[in-house]
């Protein structure tokens, strides 16, 4: 079985919890592999045991899955307690902040907590004075700067190491998004003053309310697509659940958002693809709401895969002449320590020579 069928195995597996029998000729290692790629491994395990399906696996298949959920729970501990002392420092310097994506939404929209695992953290705060504030107050806790990602961007990647081995990644963004094309969309107070208590802490750590965490799914999943980062289910499970808990009122907020904030054919792309993929349901009324005001937007979401069709719509959402020129320079010129994040180690004109290669690529395929 091919990457792609055992993809789709893995799609139908979430989507019903009874798939059909999976080969025998794929390993349990292989099956492992493939939902880590998707990060799905231990969401798999639930869906298969509560909905019926775990016959559907060998007993070698289900023992390397089994074995890493168990992993996945333990880790889990580990991250809520780091949860915690980020939150304990954070208000003791006095900063709000709201926690995105899976670590947020592993606490208030999945079963289980363990089920919906992230990389790494991700943390909003109100201005880039505050982001540099709390790297601060987070170094004693061991984070330290991965590299310096230059004043265009609005995510800051601190790196907690461990006897040289990477224990945890915290990103915190002064931006929703980390792109110029999206970066005004939200502002913090706006989405601080809706935004929900987060189960286990305190008051000064907050998750995006569930319409925001909508939005915010399907923005981050179309700034995925602008970088060539491959989709993965758990992004698509993320908006199935966020559907499956929408109220009438609340689809009807969505379409209201989408409207005032123009991001229907944004929200729309991704929404068709979690339904198409992992059975999602989205209201007709809701579908036809968002196509419609889509075809108003001046950005056009089949084009999100697009490179320099969406590096245009950076350049244009920018204030002037002076800011594109800068951020031009940026793009191209990195610092040498994301330059090494980027491409591995090497001299410095290796690696600018690298990006230039990669961006020439880009721009004239």
């Amino acid at each position: 079985m091919d990457d792609a069928a055992l993809r789709d195995w893995l799609a139908a597996a979430l989507r019903s919890g009874r798939p059909p029998p999976l080969s025998d000729s794929v390993t349990g290692q292989q099956l492992l592999e493939a939902a880590e790629r998707e990060g799905v491994t231990a969401l798999l395990e639930a869906r298969l045991r509560t909905e019926g399906g775990w016959a559907a696996l060998t007993d070698d298949q289900r023992d390397a899955l089994q074995a890493q959920a168990r992993g996945l729970a333990a880790q889990w501990l580990l991250r809520a307690n780091e949860l915690h002392q980020i939150e304990q420092v954070l208000v003791a310097a006095g900063l709000r902040a709201l926690l995105l994506k899976g670590a947020a939404l592993s606490l208030w929209l999945y079963p289980q907590p363990f089920l919906r695992m992230g990389g790494d953290i991700d943390l909003l705060l109100d201005s880039a004075e505050a982001t540099a504030q709390a790297e601060t107050v987070l170094a004693p806790l061991g984070y330290a700067r991965a590299f310096d990602p230059g004043d265009t961007h609005f995510e800051l990647t601190l790196r907690c190491n461990v006897d040289g081995q990477l224990q945890s990644e915290l990103d915190l963004h002064s931006r929703l998004l980390n792109a110029a094309a999206y970066a005004g969309i939200f502002g913090f107070d706006e989405l601080w003053t809706s935004a929900q208590a987060l189960p286990g802490m305190g008051t000064s750590l907050r998750a995006l309310s569930p319409a925001h965490a909508l939005a915010h799914a399907c923005l981050n999943r179309a700034l995925d697509m602008q970088n060539a980062i491959p989709d993965r289910l758990k992004l698509l499970y993320d908006l199935r659940l966020l559907a499956v808990r929408n109220s009438a009122q609340e689809w009807e907020d969505l379409c209201t958002l989408a409207a005032d904030k123009r991001i229907a054919g944004l929200c729309l792309r991704s929404l068709e693809d979690a339904a198409r993929t992992l059975g999602a349901e989205i209201p007709a009324e809701v579908s036809a709401c968002l196509c419609t005001l889509a075809s108003d937007e001046p950005l056009d979401a089949d084009r999100l895969a697009d490179w320099r069709y969406m590096q245009w719509q950076n350049l244009r959402a920018l204030p002037s002449f002076g800011a594109r020129l800068h951020w031009l320079r940026q793009r191209l010129f990195p610092g040498r320590e994301q330059l090494r994040t980027l491409y591995g180690e090497g001299p410095t004109w290796r690696l600018v020579l690298r990006r230039l290669r990669r961006g020439l690529a880009r721009l004239f395929k």
